[in-house]
């Protein structure tokens, strides 16, 4: 399984997690009275977001080679 295939087949649960991810820490923002737009912490989210991908077709590669995800 190539990298793309890997995304195409895990892009929604991929898009619902980041998605829910996004929602949840802008409605904590809201409620504290922060501001919405954190470049620091938002950076953050995005190589949170980049690893969990990179786990995730790691892991698709690994089964399609035909090696236990143990």
């Amino acid at each position: 399984m190539t990298v793309l295939q890997s995304l195409r087949k895990n892009a929604p649960f991929l898009l619902a997690g980041l998605g829910s991810g996004i929602v949840v820490l802008m409605l904590m923002r809201q409620s504290g009275g922060e501001p919405l737009f954190q470049p620091q912490s938002d950076f953050g989210i995005v190589i949170g977001a980049i690893l969990v991908a990179a786990y995730v077709v790691y892991q698709d590669t690994r089964e399609s080679n035909g090696k236990p995800n143990s």
